[in-house]
């Protein structure tokens, strides 16, 4: 711990600022980021949960929604629209999705990839390199969940899954 003195003082400790954030801190950045760009009352019509490593967005039904995953063991951070529903119900809608897969590149942009990603579920998705978790971080991954859901939402309703 670094120390400071000031003359006459007794040499008092000071914690040092650590650039890193622990998970849970860095997902809470990461909600707050979103909720600052959405805007209050947008925000308001969204249920999130944060967990563990990740933090959900949905509207409706909890199966279909967006998620910003921490990676711990491959130093990665996720950001994707998941469908994690039944085998039927998931993989139906990520079809839908890439009958669209021209709206989809445009709305989420050409690095999202929509992929089966269990034996039930699917994903559009995309990994970043994420060796350390940052404030900077944080607000670049609040910035691209915002981006993702409003470039999905006006197409999940365009193709019924809205």
């Amino acid at each position: 711990m670094p120390v400071r003195r000031k003359l006459g003082e007794a040499v008092v400790a000071r914690p040092a600022r650590h650039a890193f954030l622990r998970i849970r801190d860095f997902l809470a950045l990461v909600d707050h980021g979103v909720r600052e760009r959405m805007g209050p009352r947008a925000y308001r019509s969204w249920e999130t949960r944060q967990r563990f490593g990740y933090v959900q967005y949905w509207k409706g039904e909890h199966w279909l929604h967006y998620e910003c995953w921490v990676q711990r063991k491959t130093q990665r951070l996720e950001i994707g629209l998941h469908f994690e529903g039944d085998r039927d119900r998931s993989y139906a809608a990520a079809g839908l999705l890439a009958e669209h897969a021209i709206e989809v590149a445009a709305a989420a942009g050409p690095e999202y990839e929509l992929e089966e990603w269990t034996p039930t579920w699917a994903r559009l998705h995309r990994a970043f390199p994420a060796p350390s978790l940052t404030e900077d971080l944080a607000a670049d991954a609040a910035a691209r969940v915002v981006a993702l859901i409003h470039g999905m939402e006006p197409l999940l309703a365009k193709v019924g899954l809205r």
